[in-house]
């Protein structure tokens, strides 16, 4: 099966027209035509993004969490905008839950990277919050936040997700860590439960 180096070189040149010729050949079964090694790596990179789509939906939800229980005294419009926030990102890693279930065994990994990632947006937001709002040392600031945020996710992943295939259509609406329903509730005037670790 010897591959036609001009399918090869067009790889590197036009990737779109690489892309069409590769699924006709696909379709047609035209083995020969098959440009094998960089399919296999199109392939490959597909789940690849899958996993870090998945990882970056969930650090932006930790990372709003985060926001909302440590921000203190932020306007309400930010505490809306960071609910709201939580709530697209959990449609949208719901959808991506439904689409790939065969993630599931990636999960823990890749929740323990988001939490990292997440923590550092947080840390890196709220300081920006703290230099608008208050003024002051920047390093002195970054110090104080960087020492106010766990280190470890205090966060359920089904705090987090609010979401489970087996039983939900959708993310639950109500589903928030204890801190940041109460903070939510004092501050939006919702009625969200005050849920426990499940």
């Amino acid at each position: 099966m010897q591959q036609d180096s001009k399918t090869n070189g067009l790889y590197d040149r036009d990737f779109y027209s690489w892309a069409v010729r590769q699924g006709e050949a696909l379709r047609l079964r035209d083995l020969n035509a098959i440009d094998w090694d960089n399919v296999i790596e199109e392939i490959e990179g597909l789940a690849r993004q899958e996993r870090r789509n998945w990882r970056q939906l969930c650090s932006r939800i930790m990372e709003n969490l985060l926001k909302i229980e440590y921000c203190g005294g932020c306007a309400r419009e930010l505490l809306l905008h960071w609910a709201s926030e939580t709530e697209i990102a959990r449609c949208e890693m719901a959808e991506l839950i439904r689409q790939s279930p065969g993630l599931k065994g990636q999960y823990a990994g890749m929740f323990a990277d988001a939490r990292k990632l997440g923590r550092s947006g947080a840390v890196k937001n709220l300081l920006k919050h703290d230099l608008e709002q208050r003024g002051g040392d920047s390093e002195g600031t970054l110090r104080d936040r960087q020492g106010l945020l766990p280190e470890e996710c205090p966060y359920s992943f089904d705090q987090v997700t609010a979401f489970d295939p087996a039983t939900d259509r959708e993310p639950r609406e109500n589903t928030w860590p204890p801190a940041a329903a109460g903070i939510l509730n004092a501050n939006l005037g919702t009625n969200y439960p005050l849920l426990r670790d499940s």
